[in-house]
């Protein structure tokens, strides 16, 4: 599958794809079953090499992934049963927002050494626990779907017959100005973008997921997680965004990029002086 869109930015990775699927591709990367680790290095595999990555209810990394692939919310179960509770005061203070921090910390020993100075000091992505609580059970979408696996792909390697969930851009601030542009001029409204300072994971999938369900779609900016870019290091470089898009909302903004926003002078002039070669 092709995109007129990206090719239109000159983007520097190809898009990805989101499937659901009961069959499992062969040779796609996966993390180790029951493994805790941030699935985003794995994302960036796919947007930056070429890579196909899949997960299942097994190997979903952690409890804001699972939330975020669309396996149900993993909060309430999190860390053998620590729940909403121990995870509301890891995203404020850690320890110190513990209702119990005696046992906040023994539940943080079962944790690799290498996180535990992050959960003993917390995220710090809410101001109370009574925020992240309600972000975990009430505000955060969440999708429980039937197929066994979510695949990452890159966008060329989508069959015939394949029909992505989302579509994820990773663009720079120039192109995500262009996308923006894209999207405004196909929505209806002065609100075509959807911002929520959630996980990585959760922006391009748990939200987009949401938006997919309605008849008018928004698309969804991310990779604004702190502890994502951490993870993800080098590999996806620092200026870079994701942009989500469901796919209905997908197929109205290849229609527009036929002759729409990239075909302009004013584009054509920008893009021309970021590349250095005429546009």
């Amino acid at each position: 599958m092709k995109s007129i869109t990206a090719e239109k930015l000159r983007l520097d990775y190809e898009p990805v794809a989101i499937l659901w699927s009961t069959t499992k591709p062969e040779g796609a990367l996966q993390i180790k079953p029951h493994g805790q680790t941030c699935i985003m290095p794995y994302f960036a595999q796919v947007a930056t090499k070429g890579k196909t990555a899949v997960f299942d209810r097994e190997s979903y990394g952690c409890p804001g992934a699972r939330a975020g692939l669309g396996f149900g919310n993993g909060y309430y179960d999190a860390f053998g049963g620590a729940g909403v509770d121990f995870m509301s005061a890891f995203f404020v203070k850690g320890a110190e927002s513990s209702k119990n921090p005696a046992a906040y910390c023994a539940t943080v020993q079962h944790i690799p050494e290498r996180e535990r100075a992050k959960f003993l000091q917390g995220e710090r992505l809410h101001k109370n626990t009574e925020k992240a609580k309600r972000f975990m059970t009430a505000d955060l979408p969440i999708t429980d779907i039937a197929e066994k696996y979510v695949i990452f792909t890159p966008l060329s390697k989508v069959k015939p017959g394949e029909c992505p969930v989302v579509v994820v851009f990773v663009a720079d601030p120039l192109q995500i100005t262009g996308l923006v542009t894209l999207v405004g001029a196909v929505r209806e409204g002065t609100d075509p973008v959807r911002v929520p300072p959630m996980a990585a994971c959760q922006q391009i999938g748990a939200f987009a997921y949401d938006e997919a369900k309605k008849e008018h779609p928004r698309a969804v900016l991310g990779y604004t997680d702190l502890a994502a870019r951490a993870n993800v290091g080098k590999t996806i470089p620092e200026n870079m965004f994701t942009f989500a898009v469901p796919f209905s909302l997908y197929l109205e903004m290849e229609e527009e990029a036929k002759d729409g926003v990239f075909d302009g002078p004013i584009w054509k002039g920008l893009a021309a002086d970021r590349k250095g070669v005429p546009a």
